[in-house]
Protein backbone atom coordinates (compact mmCIF):
# COMPACT_ATOMS: atom_id res chain seq x y z
CA UNK A 1 0.00 0.00 0.00
CA UNK A 2 1.25 3.75 -0.72
CA UNK A 3 2.30 5.79 2.17
CA UNK A 4 1.52 9.75 1.58
CA UNK A 5 0.62 9.31 -1.93
CA UNK A 6 3.30 7.80 -3.15
CA UNK A 7 3.72 4.67 -4.97
CA UNK A 8 6.23 2.13 -2.86
CA UNK A 9 8.11 -0.57 -4.12
CA UNK A 10 5.80 -3.25 -2.64
CA UNK A 11 2.80 -1.79 -4.59
CA UNK A 12 4.42 -3.49 -7.49
CA UNK A 13 4.32 -7.10 -8.61
CA UNK A 14 5.69 -8.80 -11.79
CA UNK A 15 5.18 -11.96 -13.78
CA UNK A 16 8.12 -12.68 -15.74
CA UNK A 17 6.86 -15.54 -18.59
CA UNK A 18 9.54 -17.44 -20.64
CA UNK A 19 8.76 -20.33 -23.47
CA UNK A 20 8.35 -22.90 -20.94
CA UNK A 21 5.78 -20.89 -18.54
CA UNK A 22 6.63 -18.65 -15.82
CA UNK A 23 9.68 -17.89 -14.20
CA UNK A 24 8.96 -19.19 -10.75
CA UNK A 25 10.53 -16.33 -8.66
CA UNK A 26 8.61 -15.92 -5.00
CA UNK A 27 7.71 -11.85 -5.26
CA UNK A 28 9.87 -12.20 -1.72
CA UNK A 29 12.76 -13.04 -3.42
CA UNK A 30 12.82 -9.81 -5.84
CA UNK A 31 14.49 -6.87 -4.36
CA UNK A 32 14.70 -4.52 -6.89
CA UNK A 33 12.92 -4.11 -10.42
CA UNK A 34 13.78 -1.33 -12.83
CA UNK A 35 12.97 -0.74 -16.22
CA UNK A 36 13.59 2.24 -18.07
CA UNK A 37 12.76 3.51 -21.80
CA UNK A 38 15.63 3.05 -24.79
CA UNK A 39 15.46 6.18 -27.38
CA UNK A 40 17.30 7.42 -30.08
CA UNK A 41 17.56 11.45 -29.87
CA UNK A 42 18.55 13.11 -32.91
CA UNK A 43 19.02 16.79 -33.21
CA UNK A 44 18.96 18.41 -36.85
CA UNK A 45 19.52 22.30 -37.62
CA UNK A 46 17.83 23.25 -41.23
CA UNK A 47 18.80 25.88 -43.37
CA UNK A 48 16.74 28.83 -41.51
CA UNK A 49 18.55 27.30 -38.45
CA UNK A 50 16.06 26.33 -36.61
CA UNK A 51 16.78 23.36 -34.26
CA UNK A 52 14.23 20.31 -34.72
CA UNK A 53 14.76 17.25 -32.45
CA UNK A 54 13.36 14.29 -32.69
CA UNK A 55 12.93 11.40 -30.26
CA UNK A 56 12.54 7.51 -30.84
CA UNK A 57 11.67 4.32 -28.87
CA UNK A 58 13.40 1.60 -29.37
CA UNK A 59 12.52 -0.23 -26.64
CA UNK A 60 12.90 -1.23 -22.69
CA UNK A 61 15.56 -2.17 -20.50
CA UNK A 62 15.95 -2.90 -16.99
CA UNK A 63 16.81 -5.23 -14.27
CA UNK A 64 15.80 -7.63 -11.51
CA UNK A 65 17.67 -8.05 -8.03
CA UNK A 66 16.45 -11.57 -6.80
CA UNK A 67 17.81 -12.47 -3.47
CA UNK A 68 18.41 -16.88 -4.24
CA UNK A 69 15.35 -18.14 -1.99
CA UNK A 70 15.07 -21.05 -4.73
CA UNK A 71 16.71 -22.46 -7.47
CA UNK A 72 14.68 -20.92 -10.64
CA UNK A 73 16.61 -18.66 -11.81
CA UNK A 74 19.71 -21.30 -11.73
CA UNK A 75 17.24 -24.08 -13.13
CA UNK A 76 16.20 -21.07 -16.38
CA UNK A 77 19.62 -20.49 -17.22
CA UNK A 78 21.12 -23.65 -17.46
CA UNK A 79 17.89 -24.78 -19.71
CA UNK A 80 18.46 -21.57 -21.53
CA UNK A 81 22.14 -22.57 -22.11
CA UNK A 82 21.42 -26.62 -23.06
CA UNK A 83 18.92 -24.73 -25.68
CA UNK A 84 21.71 -22.70 -27.26
CA UNK A 85 23.56 -25.38 -28.00
CA UNK A 86 21.22 -27.87 -28.87
CA UNK A 87 21.00 -25.29 -31.72
CA UNK A 88 17.01 -24.18 -30.22
CA UNK A 89 15.62 -20.39 -30.86
CA UNK A 90 14.42 -19.77 -27.48
CA UNK A 91 11.43 -17.43 -28.83
CA UNK A 92 10.75 -14.49 -26.29
CA UNK A 93 8.97 -13.81 -23.04
CA UNK A 94 7.03 -11.40 -21.67
CA UNK A 95 6.70 -9.76 -18.07
CA UNK A 96 3.29 -8.95 -16.65
CA UNK A 97 4.13 -5.38 -14.79
CA UNK A 98 1.02 -4.88 -11.86
CA UNK A 99 1.05 -1.76 -10.07
CA UNK A 100 -1.42 -0.53 -7.41
CA UNK A 101 -1.68 3.11 -7.52
CA UNK A 102 -2.00 5.81 -4.48
CA UNK A 103 -5.50 6.07 -5.21
CA UNK A 104 -6.03 2.09 -5.50
CA UNK A 105 -6.80 1.85 -8.75
CA UNK A 106 -4.39 -0.71 -10.68
CA UNK A 107 -2.34 -0.19 -13.72
CA UNK A 108 -0.64 -2.58 -15.51
CA UNK A 109 2.26 -3.10 -18.18
CA UNK A 110 2.85 -6.30 -20.56
CA UNK A 111 6.74 -5.87 -22.27
CA UNK A 112 6.74 -7.72 -24.90
CA UNK A 113 9.33 -9.44 -27.01
CA UNK A 114 11.18 -9.63 -24.14
CA UNK A 115 14.95 -11.04 -23.79
CA UNK A 116 16.03 -12.41 -20.49
CA UNK A 117 19.78 -12.28 -20.03
CA UNK A 118 21.55 -13.67 -16.49
CA UNK A 119 24.23 -11.42 -15.44
CA UNK A 120 24.90 -12.26 -11.65
CA UNK A 121 24.23 -15.78 -10.45
CA UNK A 122 25.66 -14.62 -7.08
CA UNK A 123 29.20 -14.79 -4.78
CA UNK A 124 28.73 -17.90 -2.25
CA UNK A 125 30.03 -16.49 1.18
CA UNK A 126 29.43 -18.33 4.45
CA UNK A 127 26.56 -16.53 6.61
CA UNK A 128 25.70 -13.55 3.47
CA UNK A 129 22.98 -14.00 1.15
CA UNK A 130 23.13 -15.39 -2.21
CA UNK A 131 22.36 -11.94 -4.78
CA UNK A 132 21.22 -12.69 -8.02
CA UNK A 133 20.98 -10.01 -11.20
CA UNK A 134 18.95 -10.66 -14.07
CA UNK A 135 18.79 -8.50 -16.78
CA UNK A 136 16.31 -7.88 -19.69
CA UNK A 137 15.49 -5.98 -22.85
CA UNK A 138 11.81 -5.86 -24.23
CA UNK A 139 10.67 -4.74 -27.89
CA UNK A 140 7.65 -2.53 -26.32
CA UNK A 141 5.69 -1.97 -23.34
CA UNK A 142 1.97 -1.77 -23.18
CA UNK A 143 -0.84 -0.31 -21.28
CA UNK A 144 -3.23 -3.38 -20.57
Amino acid sequence: MSTGGQSLGKDVSVVIMTTSGALNIPAAAITKFDAKPITGDEKRTGLDGQVRHNVTHEGWQGSFEIDRLSSALDDYWAAAEAAYYAGTALPWGTIQETITNPDLSVSQFTYTQVVLKVTDLGSREGNKTIKQKLDFVASRRIAS
